[in-house]
């Protein structure tokens, strides 16, 4: 929704709102660990799954805004204009009209913070302790430090392979989605 108005409507500050969200991708997580360490856990959110869900969500919101401000502007006003003529609000354009014409454009944005999120490392080792909530990767990286030199590569490839899975299945199943929403636009 906040692509959206930033995309649509014209109001005081907008464009320095747009580029406060748009900041949080020049800065790399390295620089925010131990405050956002110390965040989570104030909240009383660490160790647990609503805590990784929020920073998660945190950490993707300037790539979505950037990405998709950029996708509701190519769609057409028109389309807008003569639902407002019909009688519709603003909220259902949004809803009715919008939403279901920027859905290239969502999916693509979709993939991309899941690719970037199912590789994500760091943020992961940082807030979760607990070896019963750590993910595939978390676990075959602690498996591959604990194991040394002596460990058995063929298990420790045979996992990534299977860690990678789901990326590759994902990418397989919608890349005419995914180039669907990278183009959309560029041709009028």
């Amino acid at each position: 929704m906040g692509a959206y108005i930033f995309a649509r409507f014209e109001f005081r500050l907008k464009n320095a709102l747009y580029y406060f969200f748009i900041a949080g991708m020049t800065f790399p997580v390295f620089m925010a660990l131990v405050p956002l360490f110390f965040v989570v856990q104030n909240l009383g959110l660490g160790n647990s799954l609503p805590g990784l869900i929020l920073v998660y969500t945190a950490y993707s919101l300037p790539f979505s805004m950037f990405f998709l401000v950029a996708f509701f502007r190519t769609l057409p006003e028109e389309v807008a204009e003569a639902a407002k003529l019909d009688g519709c609000g603003e909220a259902r354009i949004f809803f009715r009209v919008m939403l279901p014409l920027a859905r290239p454009g969502l999916i693509s944005v979709g993939i991309f913070n899941f690719i970037g999120q199912w590789n994500q490392y760091l943020i992961l080792l940082l807030l979760v302790s607990d070896d019963d909530k750590f993910v595939l990767s978390q676990g075959l990286a602690n498996l591959a430090v604990e194991q040394g030199y002596a460990g058995d590569r063929s298990g420790l490839f045979a996992g990534l392979t299977i860690a990678m899975a789901p990326i590759l299945i994902v990418y397989a199943l919608l890349q005419g989605r995914i180039q669907a929403g990278m183009t959309a636009g560029a041709l009028k």
